[in-house]
């Protein structure tokens, strides 16, 4: 083997062993957020523990989720408008939240905020099961 042929092979080498590097790197961050998603799905906390204010917030019919969820991040009521929409969606209220206006605390978990946004379409699905 010559010089140049010496050389390559130890190019090849580097740049095999950075890309395991960058691999790496990229799974372990990736595999932290999913676990801090997963992790923060069910074991929810509220945007603020003392903050006892109400907020008063308007839910239109033709907003999705995601809009709500960027409302109330917006608002303070919740921290990751993101998580707001993975907890909803694994929530027992997914697809309940009904259009109106609510007063919400910072102080309320997750679940606690998609419970009182859905209310009025368990008591209407109650209704309709008590008329049959």
């Amino acid at each position: 083997m010559d010089a140049r042929g010496i050389g390559l092979g130890i190019l090849d080498a580097i740049v095999k062993i950075l890309l395991v590097i960058v691999a790496v790197m990229l799974i372990s961050k990736y595999a932290s957020e999913a676990y801090s998603y997963g992790y923060n799905i069910y074991n929810q906390v509220p945007a603020s523990k003392y903050d006892t204010r109400t907020v008063s917030v308007s839910i239109t019919d033709s907003m999705s989720v995601g809009d709500i969820a960027e409302l109330l991040e917006n608002r303070g009521l919740i921290k990751n408008s993101k998580l707001f929409w993975l907890q909803e969606r694994f929530s027992e209220y997914h697809g309940m939240i009904a259009p109106g206006t609510y007063e919400l605390s910072p102080s309320m978990t997750p679940d606690e905020i998609i419970g009182v946004m859905s209310a009025s379409s368990i008591a209407e699905s109650e209704e309709a099961a008590g008329d049959n």
